[in-house]
């Protein structure tokens, strides 16, 4: 089994349909080097506070549910409070809490119906959030092994990782099958773990690398494999595609979740911001900064955020759709 970044750079290696390009990845260090704080996206997070005494159950909640909100070119969006995307689940989140549903609490989305669900997930229009059953039936797996492996709370989980985001890696994708995004690729078994590093790395965040976002060794995780990091790693040249596969994409025509091509896009994404990585912190502009942390995690919020910045621009780079629970 290989891990993300030894995953990553295998993935580079056999790719067929996925390039990466050096001047593209210079093109883009240099756009990051211009101001390396993170662009604003014009939308505030909503969650409570990082003392809330549930606050990890709630980064967890959101991690667990944090996958496919990608609608169809042209297509109307899933909203809430004019939100879409990971912000509408927060919103909704934490819209639940304050109508009095328990939904950090293992104990009642363990067994929550699809009824009670509908009316937490209800959006402005229409518009259903996507893959609602895969959402109901994570809530009830992760819910169930809190209750009966965890004492009821994901805490126990960051306790026992020890400041270790790799060992909470481990814990989380050997312990909660939704979390597993594993997939063979050339004969290779290897571990993308898209959702499982963004909950290390929320973590992280959201204690602000304190108390239980504390870890010593955060620069382990990679980026987060998904679908609109690679569409700015294209817009910058970083990555190209075969004209086979960006026909495709053109087309809006799905990639099955573990397909070559799939896959090929997902693990060039990550060793790319690897050595978008290094590059950065070779850079004489950055010796001797003490003020940013400089790992994949930051790399990956940071051109996230400029996608959202720049939703309109970054729309000449068609993205790959798979329908799935992994990202």
């Amino acid at each position: 089994m290989l891990w993300p970044a030894a995953a990553g750079e295998f993935i580079a290696k056999n790719a067929q349909h996925v390039k990466i390009h050096e001047e593209g990845l210079d093109k883009l260090c240099k756009e990051m080097l211009k101001g390396l704080d993170i662009p604003d996206t014009g939308a505030d997070m909503i969650h409570p506070s990082k003392d809330h005494p549930r606050a990890v159950d709630w980064v967890f909640v959101c991690d667990a549910l944090n996958f496919c909100f990608w609608s169809y070119s042209g297509a109307e969006k899933w909203t809430v409070d004019g939100h879409s995307g990971y912000y509408a689940l927060e919103a909704a989140l934490h819209r639940a809490i304050k109508e009095g549903h328990d939904i950090t609490n293992p104990e009642y989305y363990s067994i929550i119906t699809a009824d009670q669900l509908h009316r937490i997930m209800r959006g402005d229009n229409s518009v259903q959030i996507p893959l609602f059953n895969e959402r109901l039936s994570v809530l009830h797996e992760v819910g169930t092994i809190l209750l009966q492996k965890y004492e009821g709370t994901f805490l126990t989980c960051v306790k026992a990782a020890n400041k270790s985001a790799v060992k909470l890696l481990e814990i989380i994708v050997e312990n909660f099958p939704c979390f597993k995004d594993e997939v063979t690729y050339k004969g290779q078994r290897i571990g993308i773990y898209k959702r499982a590093q963004i909950l290390v790395a929320d973590l992280w965040n959201f204690f602000e690398k304190e108390g239980w976002g504390e870890f010593e060794d955060i620069d382990k995780m990679t980026m987060f494999a998904d679908y609109r990091v690679p569409q700015v790693l294209v817009y910058f040249g970083a990555l190209s595609y075969s004209e086979e596969l960006m026909e495709k994409l053109k087309r809006d025509e799905l990639l099955p979740s573990g397909s070559e091509q799939e896959v090929e896009i997902r693990g060039c994404s990550i060793h790319a911001v690897e050595l978008l990585k290094k590059m950065l912190s070779s850079s004489t502009k950055l010796e001797g900064s003490s003020t940013l942390d400089l790992n994949s995690s930051y790399i990956d919020y940071y051109l996230w955020c400029y996608r959202r910045k720049y939703a309109e621009e970054m729309e000449k780079v068609p993205f790959h759709k798979t329908l799935g629970i992994y990202y």
